[in-house]
């Protein structure tokens, strides 16, 4: 009797840990009733430019997932719930409502920032306390390094250093100018690009001279006065928030932009071209992440692609998606992809899934998670121009036009740089 009853216990434990392999089951242990998702993004103080439309297109994303029934778990479809936080621009006040997302509204997921110091800050709290963080902002370069990366967070839009190497690469490359001034802030987000963008200088061995504005500057007329007097046949400006539109209309009022034969803003947003009069945008090149209107790209996909985010986007916020409303939305739907994928709202789970499907499709092209849990797209960067006055059919919104993309695998810095093998 003995003999049978551990045979018996023996089949069933043989079982059950068989099904654990099979199945995923979600981290309560039956199919949850719905999804929390915590939204947290810069909607006063310095970032405010951005964090709004962050926040509309990860709304839209969720809007669409609910309306197809919600998430695949457990064979079932769940119905997501969003929470909306204010970080307030500052990383002190961040991890206090990140703490409020998952203690109090016991969030599964959370997707946003809109300043990088503030993703870093978040991103240490998450290797302390696993959850799937979403960062859909460009977040600082250190914060890929395989030490620092926490193993659930995921960052969608890539780093700054990215962003000032495309930019100085196709510059020299495509432009074929070599007399460069770079003029950025003393924060992450510019000295990150400074860093890409020296990189990709020294590589084809051009020397650039860097000038540095100290943080909350917002007059920046005598820094444009001096590197003007240098006469540079390009100024690339790296600034970012109330600090780039600031920087966009100086360019302009002190005669720089007459006065050099391109003027180069590294990373343009719709929030910072409307904010600035479209005499001050035009002729101004520029990467962006995406565009809205990408009529005459080669790539007739991304366009189709495009086009119908941008009239659901419209129709919904009656004005048009901000590039990193795009993102916030991309954001949002690759972590229902994980969920879906892992069948579990445990973030080990989740990240695991992602990097066994590391594939995805985009506004930006096909996407390929990398090992430092940033993505490599078809379409790094758009390249843009500004468009003036006579040009725009929407004073406010017809900002630019596309003219090119970045490609390759040189717009992430390399694995190997990071840690990695």
């Amino acid at each position: 009797m003995k003999k049978q009853l551990k045979s018996l216990i023996f089949f069933f434990m043989t079982t059950l840990i068989i099904s654990c392999f099979l199945f995923t089951i979600p981290a309560n242990g039956a199919t949850p009733d719905k999804v929390r998702i915590g939204l947290m993004f810069g909607l006063t103080g310095a970032a405010s430019p951005i964090g709004p439309v962050q926040l509309d297109g990860a709304k839209l994303a969720i809007k669409e997932i609910n309306a197809k029934g919600g998430v695949t778990i457990g064979g079932k479809k769940v119905p997501i719930e969003y929470y909306v936080k204010d970080d307030e621009s500052k990383p002190d006040i961040a991890i206090r409502r990140f703490r409020e997302l998952k203690d109090e509204n016991k969030v599964n997921v959370i997707v946003g920032q809109t300043f990088a110091p503030i993703s870093a800050a978040l991103n240490k709290e998450v290797k302390k306390t696993p959850i799937a963080y979403f960062p859909v902002n460009v977040v600082a370069i250190g914060m890929f390094d395989k030490n620092e990366m926490a193993e659930t967070t995921f960052s969608i839009h890539g780093c700054a250093y990215s962003i000032g190497y495309a930019g100085a690469a196709y510059i020299v490359d495509k432009l074929g100018y070599k007399k460069v001034i770079f003029f950025g802030p003393a924060y992450a987000f510019g000295r990150d690009q400074w860093a890409g963008a020296k990189a990709a200088f020294e590589k084809r061995g051009i020397k650039v001279d860097y000038v540095e504005s100290p943080v909350g500057t917002s007059d920046y007329t005598s820094y444009l006065l001096k590197i003007g007097e240098k006469k540079p046949d390009v100024v690339m400006l790296a600034h970012w928030g109330v600090d780039a539109i600031n920087v966009l209309k100086q360019a302009y009022e002190t005669g720089l932009k007459k006065n050099v034969k391109a003027l180069w803003f590294n990373w343009m947003t719709n929030a910072f071209g409307s904010g600035v009069p479209p005499e001050a945008l035009e002729g101004v090149y520029s990467l962006m992440s995406w565009y809205y209107d990408m009529k005459g790209f080669k790539d007739t996909a991304i366009v189709k692609a495009s086009d119908a985010f941008a009239k659901k986007f419209q129709q919904e916020y009656k004005y048009p998606p901000d590039p990193y409303s795009a993102m916030a939305y991309e954001g949002v739907m690759e972590a229902v992809r994980g969920i879906e994928l892992a069948n579990s709202l445990d973030a080990k789970a989740i990240a695991k899934a992602l990097l066994a499907n590391p594939q995805f499709d985009s506004m930006k092209g096909k996407g390929v998670w990398r090992a430092d849990h940033q993505p490599l797209f078809k379409y790094g960067a758009y390249v843009v121009i500004g468009k003036g006055p006579k040009e725009r059919k929407d004073k406010k919104w017809d900002l630019v036009k596309i003219i090119d993309a970045y490609t390759g695998e040189d717009y992430l810095p390399p694995l190997s740089t990071l840690g990695y093998k």
